[in-house]
């Protein structure tokens, strides 16, 4: 497995950068393929969330609230949990932090006042707008690593994974 990385990549400039840990955890372990994923997942989103949550005063779970919500307005703190696999108590507690910044409202849903609706705010929709050019950014900078072939066949292969996750994800 590793001459397969040295041939693809240069190990020697991730080791430098991460470590030889790095390395070994990428290539010579019964979990390379999960490893990989989270690894990448991890840079992606660790670096960017940190960079904006400085500059924007808004954590991971707060811009994913809202990026949610941006698709499908109306959607409850279950739905948003159910949707992005995160637990109830970070998603509550991020919606009382958004509701605080007058990012978001809540209204209950009908007669059930324990069931309430989520919406962005003119100010959240504005915020949202100005943050995603970053996400964007951060997207285009990982993927110019691949050519546009192999861009496609990881589209390909990351939809494979993401919906077969009801057949092996498990919600317990």
């Amino acid at each position: 497995m590793k001459a397969n990385l040295r041939n693809a990549v240069d190990a020697g400039q991730l080791e430098e950068v991460y470590g030889p840990l790095s390395v070994k955890l990428l290539t010579d372990t019964s979990l390379v393929q999960i490893w990989r994923i989270l690894f990448v997942a991890n840079f992606y989103s660790g670096a960017t969330s940190k960079d904006f949550e400085q500059s924007f005063d808004l954590s991971r779970l707060e811009f994913i609230i809202l990026f949610c919500l941006s698709h499908k307005p109306g959607l409850t703190a279950q739905e948003v949990c159910a949707v992005t696999g995160h637990p109830k108590n970070s998603i509550s507690r991020a919606v009382k932090d958004l509701l605080g910044k007058k990012l978001i409202d809540r209204k209950a849903r009908g007669s059930d006042r324990r069931n309430k609706n989520l919406t962005m705010t003119a100010q959240g929709k504005k915020f949202l707008k100005s943050v995603i050019p970053i996400f964007e950014k951060r997207q285009s900078d990982m993927l110019a690593f691949l050519s546009e072939k192999e861009q496609r066949q990881l589209e390909v292969l990351m939809s494979k994974l993401a919906f077969g996750a009801s057949m092996w994800a498990s919600t317990d």
